[in-house]
């Protein structure tokens, strides 16, 4: 299929999106972007992903020439000039020369993961490299993003789905691309946010969501050897939903659990539209 990207506001044809050699995004990996779900046609919790990308502006100084209103907007018109029903939509904004503006793309993809991926559960490898929680950059979601590739390509070669990364204290951290969580037994774990994570869009609706689960929602360091004894274990991402994990760090770990499904299932129902003011005081 040939898809249609937005460049600076104009939609063209992917060979024509172009940004310039002198662009600090190209060179530097300046800049940010967002991975948005698309289902029946709808950018889901799409005021959540443009507050979060001008929040990292902000902390990053780099202007942002167009209003979230205006980049929901474009985000939309691109899904709906693809003729996109279920896939992914990239928004990325980048630094620009020097003495330029910064450059705005947005781009679709069909979806990586199916229905088995969920039935059987994710695998995950740990990584070698620890995650520095005291770097000014953690928590951003920057296009600075090599580490996480090849970490989970080495991953993948292995076999495994993911990579997980712990911190410089050996506590769990994130994925190359999610959060993770711990069911033990009525209370929902994950790492807290100065773990050295970025904290995920998904992640801060699940937490909104656990008490729905019967689920009290736990912030906090956690340690690797947790895995093992956790009652069920899972990854989010905005693409990924809720994702059961079945294999960590070489440990077997219980399988696909009713509470990871629970949640799941609270995830779609919140995606259907009505969460998506709830995080308007909150950059996920």
């Amino acid at each position: 299929m040939d898809f249609i990207a937005c460049v600076n506001g104009d939609f063209v044809e992917y060979r024509q999106a172009l940004v310039p050699a002198a662009d600090r995004g190209f060179l530097y990996g300046y800049g940010l972007f967002e991975t948005i779900l698309v289902r029946a046609g709808r950018p889901e919790l799409l005021t959540r992903h443009v507050r979060r990308l001008a929040g990292g502006c902000r902390r990053l100084a780099l202007p942002l020439v167009f209003s979230v209103e205006r980049l929901a907007a474009l985000v939309e018109e691109t899904v709906e000039r693809n003729g996109l029903r279920e896939g992914a939509a990239r928004l990325t904004w980048s630094a620009g020369p020097r003495e330029g503006a910064g450059n705005l793309v947005i781009t679709v993809r069909p979806l990586p993961y199916g229905p088995d991926d969920y039935e059987r559960g994710f695998t995950v490898a740990l990584s070698g490299s620890p995650r520095n929680e005291k770097s000014f950059l953690t928590g951003l979601k920057t296009l600075n993003y090599l580490e996480n590739l090849l970490a989970r390509e080495k991953a993948r070669r292995e076999g495994r789905d993911e990579v997980l990364f712990l911190n410089t204290a050996g506590a769990l951290a994130e994925t190359s691309a999610a959060n993770i969580f711990l069911v033990r037994g009525n209370r929902l774990v994950t790492p807290a946010a100065d773990q050295g994570l970025l904290p995920g869009i998904m992640r801060g609706l699940v937490l909104e969501l656990a008490g729905e689960a019967g689920l009290g929602p736990e912030e906090r360091p956690v340690g690797l050897r947790e895995l093992s004894t956790a009652d069920e274990v899972f990854l989010t991402n905005s693409l990924l939903g809720v994702m059961p994990v079945v294999e960590a760090a070489g440990q077997r770990l219980a399988g696909p659990g009713k509470l990871t499904a629970r949640l799941g299932r609270l995830v779609e129902e919140a995606c259907r539209g009505t969460r998506e003011d709830d995080g308007q005081s909150r950059l996920y």
